[in-house]
C-alpha cells in the first residue's frame, strides 16, 4: 500500500500565492511551491465556510468557499467524497484537509477530510502554522544563501549537508527560480502584446487628423455653436462622414470642442 504523503499547515494565502507544478510521471503527485520554498503535497488548512455548499443533480461533485482571514478558496470534492460536502454548511469553522488543485489558474483543495471544530482548535492551528513557517523559515534562509553563491553544485550540496539542510530543500528552490522565471517571462509577453495592441488602436489616421483640424478652423472662423449637420454637410467634399464622424468623437475625447446642447459643438 502507497504510504500517504503528509499535509502541511498552511494559509490560504499561502497555496494562492505558491506555484501548482504537475508532475511528469502518471504515478508521481503534483504539489505546491510555496513562495518560502515549500514543496507542498496536500495541505491542512482551518477557516470559515462562506458560501453555502453545492452539490450538483447527479450528486457526482460538490463544493463550497473558505476564508481564514488571509484569502479565500474553493473546496471541491468529487464522486464519493462529496459525503464531505454534506458535512459543512455557511458559517461553519472547519478544517480541510486535501490536495491543491489548479484550474484555468485558478488553486482549489480537492477534499480528503473534513471535520467542524472549535474557535480554539483555529487559534492552536494558527500557532502551529507560524510554528512550522518559522521553522522552515531558519534552514530556508540557509539555503538560499548557499543557492545564490553556489547553485546546484557538489560544491553546494556539501556545504549544505555540514550546516543542516536537506538537499532536497536546494532543489526547491532551484525549481523556484526557474518557475519565477517562467512567471516573469509571461508577463512580460503579455505586456508586450497588451501594448502592441495599444499601440495599434492609438496609431494615428491622417485623414481623421485632417478632419480635426478642418473642423477647428471651421468653429473657430464661424465664432459660434455649430451643428452637427452642418459640419458634415460643409465638409463632405474633403472628407467621407465617417472620418469626420470620428474626428469629432476624438475632439470631444480630447477636450478640445464641447457640446453646449446636443448636437452643437464650439471649441473650448
Amino acid at each position: 500500500m502507497k504510504k500517504r504523503l503528509p499535509a502541511s499547515r498552511v494559509y490560504i494565502r499561502d497555496i494562492l500565492e505558491g506555484y501548482y507544478v504537475r508532475s511528469d510521471g502518471d504515478f508521481e503527485p503534483n504539489y505546491l511551491i510555496t513562495k518560502d520554498a515549500r514543496k507542498v503535497y496536500r495541505v491542512k488548512v482551518v477557516a470559515t465556510v462562506v458560501r453555502e455548499p453545492v452539490i450538483s443533480d447527479d450528486e457526482t461533485y460538490g463544493k463550497f468557499q473558505i476564508d481564514d482571514g488571509t484569502g479565500t478558496i474553493w473546496v471541491l470534492g468529487f464522486r464519493d467524497d462529496t459525503r464531505f460536502i454534506r458535512l459543512v454548511k455557511k458559517g461553519d469553522l472547519v478544517q480541510i484537509i486535501g490536495k491543491v488543485a489548479e484550474w484555468r489558474d485558478d488553486k482549489q483543495i480537492l477534499v480528503e477530510g473534513v471535520a467542524r471544530v472549535s474557535p480554539n482548535f483555529w487559534i492552536l492551528h494558527r500557532f502551529e502554522t507560524l510554528k512550522e513557517k518559522v521553522e522552515h523559515a531558519e534552514k530556508a534562509k540557509i539555503a538560499f544563501e548557499i543557492y545564490d553563491r553556489y547553485g546546484i553544485t557538489a560544491k553546494a550540496k556539501v556545504i549544505a549537508k555540514n550546516k543542516g539542510v536537506d538537499e532536497e530543500l536546494l532543489q526547491t528552490i532551484d525549481e523556484l527560480y526557474t518557475l519565477m522565471l517562467e512567471q516573469r517571462t509571461l508577463e512580460e509577453e503579455l505586456f508586450e502584446e497588451e501594448t502592441e495592441e495599444e499601440e495599434e488602436k492609438t496609431e494615428e489616421n491622417p485623414e481623421v487628423e485632417k478632419a480635426k483640424e478642418a473642423i477647428m478652423n471651421l468653429l473657430r472662423e464661424k465664432g459660434k455653436a455649430l451643428s452637427h449637420k452642418f459640419i458634415v454637410k460643409k465638409l463632405s467634399s474633403e472628407f467621407d462622414e465617417e472620418i469626420i464622424e470620428e474626428a469629432i468623437t476624438q475632439l470631444l475625447a480630447d477636450g478640445e470642442i464641447y457640446e453646449p446642447e446636443i448636437g452643437f459643438y464650439e471649441p473650448l
